[in-house]
């Protein structure tokens, strides 16, 4: 397929997009593509007349790449790299689940190896204003192989640690509702946008898993 370099004011983000990418992760897609450029190109597909623009004017839907297209607004780019893919509607979203889903998994000892290769040339927080994970998650799993098994261990329950701390749950609509009705109790009585933070919710979800334990797991 050929890459093309297409206008960003004629490519669309997909409303139905489920992939969502929080502030701090913006940030560190920003960093990286003010760094290195973009490097991974969208994937688009063509709007048909009928799909929301005017005869004649050729647009694009993105089905990879919405937060990078954000990204690169943000930055005052005017155009994108693009590949392009004439799919109906629901062969789009196919295509765009699976590029959202199918990769694969890192080796850890091979992970761990390359971290202390790219620690060894640059500065932690220099690897950190571009990969997900924190300082200590990063020292931890820079760490794996290097001392005995019990530093091993205790290295990687660090990893997984730090991982679980950014971890974010992602629920459908019907799910959302149990949760929330879950939560209820666990949350201020007097809500509003301005306290019903991420960082709140988190906690009433803390207390809500540790009453559970307490009533044992009943």
């Amino acid at each position: 397929m050929d890459v093309v370099s297409l206008p960003l004011d004629q490519l669309n983000e997909a409303p139905w997009n489920p992939n969502i990418m929080h502030e701090a992760m913006l940030q560190k897609l920003k960093e990286s593509i003010t760094r290195f450029g973009l490097v991974q190109t969208l994937v688009v597909r063509p709007l048909r007349p009928g799909s929301g623009q005017a005869m004649g004017e050729d647009t694009f839907e993105v089905l990879s790449g919405n937060q990078r297209l954000q990204v690169l607004r943000e930055l005052g780019h005017r155009e994108a790299p693009c590949v392009v893919v004439d799919l109906e509607p629901a062969q789009a979203r196919l295509l765009s689940l699976a590029l959202n889903r199918i990769q694969g998994e890192d080796d850890l000892g091979l992970r761990a190896e390359l971290l202390r290769e790219v620690l060894k040339e640059l500065p932690t927080d220099r690897v950190v204003s571009i990969l997900p994970e924190t300082a200590e998650s990063l020292a931890a799993m820079a760490s794996l192989g290097q001392e005995t098994m019990a530093s091993h261990l205790q290295a990687w329950q660090a990893a997984q640690s730090a991982r679980l701390k950014h971890l974010q749950f992602q629920l459908i609509p019907a799910q959302l509702e149990v949760v929330e009705e879950a939560l209820a109790p666990f949350l201020p009585k007097t809500r509003s946008k301005e306290n019903d933070s991420p960082n709140r919710r988190g906690t009433a979800l803390y207390l809500l898993c540790r009453a559970h334990l307490k009533s044992g797991g009943v």
